[in-house]
């Protein structure tokens, strides 16, 4: 038999479906290369937030690195 979730394993399983069911609505809405597009541009729009208002520039670093491997990968 197994033991009941802990709040935090329920927060993160609500959190995780939410985001499954924004990057659906996105792909629904835009179709699947621009959809998944969008998503990722607000996973680290809001990513990003989080990381200014704690000040963690190694963060915020490794989400500017991520957004410019997306955008060389999509322009050559």
């Amino acid at each position: 038999m197994s033991r009941p979730l802990l709040r935090s394993e329920i927060k993160a399983h609500r959190s995780h479906q939410h985001l499954v069911g924004q990057r659906d609505r996105f792909v629904r809405i835009h179709g699947e290369d621009l959809g998944a597009f969008y998503f990722l541009v607000m996973l680290i729009q809001t990513l990003g937030k989080k990381a200014l208002k704690k000040g963690d520039v190694q963060k915020l670093r490794a989400l500017a690195h991520d957004l410019n491997a997306v955008y060389t990968k999509h322009t050559q």
